[in-house]
């Protein structure tokens, strides 16, 4: 009897998340506005302390642009996750064994189900965002780890 773990497209389906993955890490890094609009936040806009005299406002270094600099520099560290979460089942489809990637892939799946979470229970919306594809990486994970084996592919495909 074939196993459901053993099919040659898992992995294929796995690297297709990764893939997701890393393009969306690049996102963080090149826009950083439109990779903060999946968590339905918006981004900080430059702020400018009015001057004294009722004039234009006058820009002032360091002030204002705390939130821009802390959402850049939180928009760096998602970035660089995002990317490590791609190439490592980009690694383990190519490079490693299918229990490895099978895990890989539910981690990651968990990841993407947290930053629903966040958004749900922080933000209030936006938690469809990730919560749409975290269950398939958990279940596609789950299937590269044996959890399904107990289904007959033979009277599945038959």
């Amino acid at each position: 009897m074939m196993k459901l773990s053993t099919l040659p497209y898992l992995s294929l389906a796995a690297s297709f998340y990764a893939t997701i993955f890393i393009g969306f890490g690049i996102l963080w890094f090149v826009n950083p506005p439109k990779a903060l609009s999946f968590f339905e936040l918006p981004y900080p806009p430059p702020q400018l302390p009015s001057s004294k005299d009722g004039g234009p406002p006058t820009k002032k270094k360091g002030g204002g642009d705390d939130a821009k600099k802390t959402m850049d520099a939180i928009s760096v560290a998602y970035g660089v996750r995002n990317v490590f979460m791609g190439a490592a089942i980009y690694a383990a489809a190519l490079c490693g064994t299918r229990q490895a990637l099978g895990w890989i892939v539910v981690a990651a799946g968990c990841v993407a189900g947290t930053d629903g979470a966040v958004c749900r229970f922080m933000v209030g919306k936006g938690e469809m965002n990730h919560w749409n594809y975290a269950p398939v990486m958990v279940v596609l994970g789950g299937v590269m780890l044996g959890a399904f084996d107990w289904v007959e592919l033979e009277r599945v495909f038959a």
